[in-house]
C-alpha cells in the first residue's frame, strides 16, 4: 500500500512537471545577424516586420521620412507595438493576423516593444 502511495505521489507530480514545462513561454532564439532591415526601396513591403516567436524580425528597420511600418503578427499570442517614450507607436492588441501600421513624418529613432511582453524589443530608424 505504501509502495502504491509514492507511486501515485510520483505520477502526480511528473504530470505536473510537464504540464508546467509546456505553459511558460519560451524566449526566442538568439539571431546573430542583428536583424537589420535597410530599405531602399521605400512603400515596398520591405517595409515590413513580422511578429513570430516572441520577436520583431527584422528588429531593426530604417526607412525615410514619409514612409510607413507594417508589423503583422504571425505568433499564436496577442502582441502589441508601443513606443518605448511618448506616443509615436501605440497598436491596440493584435491576435493571430492582425496587422498595424505606422507613417512616420519625422526623422529620427523608434524604439518600441510588446507592451504584453515587455522583453520584445525592436528599433525603426526614420532618415
Amino acid at each position: 500500500m505504501k509502495k502504491e502511495f509514492i507511486i501515485g505521489i510520483i505520477i502526480v507530480v511528473l504530470i505536473i512537471a510537464t504540464v508546467g514545462y509546456f505553459m511558460i513561454p519560451k524566449q526566442p532564439s538568439v539571431n546573430t545577424n542583428n536583424n537589420v532591415n535597410t530599405n531602399t526601396n521605400p512603400g515596398t513591403s520591405s517595409n515590413e516586420i513580422l511578429i513570430q516567436n516572441f520577436a520583431f524580425s527584422p528588429s531593426t528597420l530604417t526607412i525615410k521620412v514619409g514612409d510607413s511600418v507594417t508589423w503583422k503578427n504571425q505568433d499564436s499570442a496577442s502582441h502589441t507595438i508601443v513606443s518605448d517614450s511618448g506616443s509615436e507607436i501605440s497598436s491596440s492588441s493584435l491576435s493571430n493576423g492582425g496587422i498595424y501600421t505606422h507613417t512616420f513624418s519625422i526623422a529620427g529613432t523608434y524604439n518600441y516593444h510588446c507592451s504584453i511582453h515587455p522583453s520584445m524589443k525592436g528599433k525603426v530608424v526614420v532618415q
